[in-house]
């Protein structure tokens, strides 16, 4: 997948960007792990386990209530996914509310597919939010940064 070809299908007025939640949610970050050339949850060989680099790992939230994260990759990351110009500060909250039972990943991403912000977690070090834009996937530099 190239830069252009991932913009013109999840950036604003992109080829999917009506879709839902749930119809975009798992295509986009696989396209994006495409983009990256990162592994994708479910590789063969890249955890010890088959749960620890996931879709939907399901957890408890405070409260005893259970719910998924929608992508997790155990001491990495969570990722809560929502639907283009839905609220990313409840999609925040829905992760916090996760992040116990998830032994607290030092990661936590919420994304609309037109945005993803990746707010740390680290012991110890203050908390940084980093906003990231589909559209400025373009700039190798932000790639770059992405990937890691």
């Amino acid at each position: 997948m190239t830069p252009y070809d991932f913009i013109q299908t999840w950036g604003p007025r992109g080829s999917r960007d009506g879709e839902n939640e749930l119809q975009g949610a798992q295509a986009y970050f696989l396209d994006l792990c495409e983009l990256l050339q990162v592994p994708k949850p479910g590789t063969p060989g890249i955890t010890e386990s088959a749960d620890h680099y996931i879709f939907e790992k399901l957890t408890l939230a405070l409260g005893q209530q259970r719910g998924f994260a929608d992508v997790f990759y155990k001491g990495h990351f969570a990722w809560e996914n929502k639907a283009p110009g839905k609220n990313l500060d409840t999609a925040l909250k829905q992760l916090l509310g996760y992040s116990l039972a998830l032994e607290n990943p030092p990661l936590l991403v919420v994304c609309d597919r037109h945005t993803i912000r990746i707010h740390t977690q680290f012991n110890g070090l203050p908390k940084v939010t980093n906003f990231n834009r589909t559209a400025d996937f373009a700039d190798p530099a932000q790639r770059s940064y992405m990937a890691g």
